[in-house]
């Protein structure tokens, strides 16, 4: 099993998975189009696009090997001339290694030096170990791609080129390296699991997506997507499978997890064991419950609700670890039950909101005409008076017409 890697310190002749030879052709009557298939020294190459004007241009395909040097294509299937003579090629786009760059080398005399990698010729099989530092927008014929890959950065003499999939259909692990900030998106399907440094702006996901900090902005999830340092939410991404805080336990709470814009949308619940939670605006159909209730070790939970979010769903906030942890809460709407359960030396800020949980039954008791009700019972006041929210439950007195009605209620 062998490196293989898409993309080098040049770059790359086209973002097609496919293309593996760049021909240099003249006297071309009829342009091949994609999918025309050509023979030269035993091998047949498959057309993925053409330049072709005033009979002359360049030819992109893909093949099992490389070509002559020059010499005639000689058509096999599809639309294009019968023969096509080419005076030069060119193996592009996937390489053996991807060269490097001698930036402000000595050796070189001059600054910014790159060397080219070392053309594979020929397209990947399935038993090689494929690297992606470049942008893949064709995926390669075989679908779905059943070996595993690793998408990464390359660096040229000005920066970095990022390995990047927007199409295809993958079913083996994807291992993303930091270095570039590779990402995956546009109308990938990834069966396989997703580890390493993710970030995701789109696709559909029924895998596993998990590791340390993952990034995401768009896309469908039917697994787990976990994280043991950091989630971070963007966009409309769906969530129809279950989010992980994998660090943490039943009795000891880490990681966070950020909606930090767009309107994401969760057919799931989010876990009670992440450290750290920022919520804003968001589709959400699974009651809240943020933080441990009883936790035994680690830091304590810290809360942020920011101005744009809005439930109807119960809400329970959990800061029960000794001497640590805060809820600031920034505004929001709440129509659903707001529970606050925390320590004495947790401090809860409260600058903004509406809050109106549904209706409560608060026990009472009766002594002759007179009521008084339990304070217990009515919904816990965390500082709305101190802080700029509206506070407005809805209590349901329980008792004959007289007992509600009579007079002296305190």
């Amino acid at each position: 099993m062998a490196n293989v890697y898409f993309g080098d310190t040049i770059g790359v002749a086209d973002n097609n998975w496919n293309t593996s030879i760049q021909f240099t052709v003249s006297g071309v009557t009829e342009t091949p189009t994609a999918g025309a298939t050509y023979n030269n020294n035993g091998i047949t190459f498959t057309v993925t696009s053409a330049s072709i004007a005033a009979g002359s241009g360049t030819i992109n395909a893909g093949g099992s090997g490389t070509s002559t040097a020059s010499g005639t294509l000689t058509k096999v299937s599809g639309t294009g001339d019968a023969t096509i003579s080419f005076s030069a090629k060119a193996d592009v786009n996937w390489f053996s290694d991807p060269g490097f760059v001698c930036g402000y080398c000595g050796c070189t005399g001059f600054p910014g030096f790159n060397v080219p990698g070392t053309p594979l010729g020929r397209l990947p099989t399935t038993a090689d170990t494929c690297i992606i530092g470049n942008t893949i927008n064709t995926p390669s014929y075989i679908t779905p791609w059943p070996s595993a890959l690793t998408l990464t950065g390359i660096e040229y003499n000005t920066g970095v080129n990022a390995g990047v999939i927007t199409a295809g259909t993958f079913s083996g692990t994807m291992t993303f390296v930091s270095f570039g900030d590779p990402f995956v998106g546009g109308t990938i399907v990834c069966n396989g699991a997703l580890v390493g440094a993710i970030i995701i702006t789109g696709g559909t996901f029924t895998g596993s997506v998990g590791d340390s900090i993952v990034r995401i902005s768009g896309g469908t999830f039917s697994g787990a997507v976990s994280a043991s340092s950091q989630l971070i939410i963007n966009g409309t991404p769906v969530f129809n499978g279950t989010i992980v805080a994998s660090a943490g336990t039943s009795t000891a709470m880490a990681g966070s997890f950020s909606i930090e814009s767009g309107t994401p949308v969760f057919n799931c619940a989010i876990p009670n064991n992440f450290q750290t939670y920022t919520l804003r605006n968001g589709v959400y159909t699974q009651p809240f419950v943020l933080g441990l209730t009883a936790p035994t070790s680690g830091t304590g939970c810290n809360i942020t609700i920011g101005n744009t979010f809005s439930t109807s769903l119960n809400v329970t906030m959990n800061c029960k670890r000794t001497g640590q942890g805060f809820i600031n809460i920034f505004g929001g709407v709440f129509t659903g039950l707001l529970t606050i359960n925390k320590l004495s030396t947790v401090v809860v800020t409260i600058s903004g909101g509406s809050y109106s949980p549904p209706a409560v039954t608060t026990p009472s008791i009766k002594s002759g005409s007179n009521m008084t009700f339990s304070f217990a019972a009515v919904p816990f006041d965390p500082g709305f008076r101190a802080g700029g929210g509206t506070f407005n439950p809805t209590v349901l007195l329980s008792g004959t017409t007289n007992d509600i009605l009579g007079s002296g209620l305190q």
